[in-house]
């Protein structure tokens, strides 16, 4: 009789499993690459097509996004952020950069620093809200995406005054 083998759980992010992982990604072990993209692409890919709403450009991203963790795993600090909360900045950052630049590309004569600040905005509101309907606090999503909690605030209000404008 074989043992029934049960896949991880995706959304399985006991800190106690995240140090092994780290360790193994530090050691460049391809099984911490492996483990890494089974405990998080879905995760990390859900976090990502919200915010580029293409679900090719989400899969590129995702892999740009765990080449980018693999590669630079010697600067993530335990200290200062759990790894999810790193790995997702650098979905996050991976997401902006790909609207920034297809923004660019899409808008002849788009050149204007404000106009690229302000859609970056709007992404941030769009994320921050879907973040706090997923059940994040929003001392958490500060934490993820690296903002002042006041800011946060200023964003959720924004985000929930754009959605009440549109109905």
């Amino acid at each position: 009789m074989t043992a029934n083998v049960v896949p991880p759980n995706i959304l399985d992010n006991n800190y106690s499993t995240q140090p092994a992982l780290v360790e193994l990604l530090l050691r460049r072990d391809p099984k911490g690459c492996e483990h890494l993209c089974e405990s998080y692409s879905a995760m990390l890919y859900g976090y990502i097509i919200r915010i580029v709403k293409d679900a090719k450009a989400a899969e590129q991203l995702l892999e740009k996004t765990f080449k980018r963790i693999c590669k630079n795993i010697d600067q993530y600090k335990f200290s200062q952020l759990t790894f999810l909360t790193w790995a997702l900045q650098l979905a996050r950052s991976e997401s902006i950069n790909y609207l920034n630049v297809n923004k660019l590309k899409t808008v002849p004569g788009n050149n204007s620093f404000n106009n690229t600040k302000n859609d970056t905005g709007a992404i941030n509101e769009i994320a921050i809200f879907d973040m706090i309907h997923q059940g994040y606090k929003i001392y958490e999503v500060a934490e993820i995406l690296n903002m002042p909690v006041d800011e946060v605030k200023i964003n959720i209000r924004k985000a929930m005054k754009q959605k009440t404008d549109l109905n």
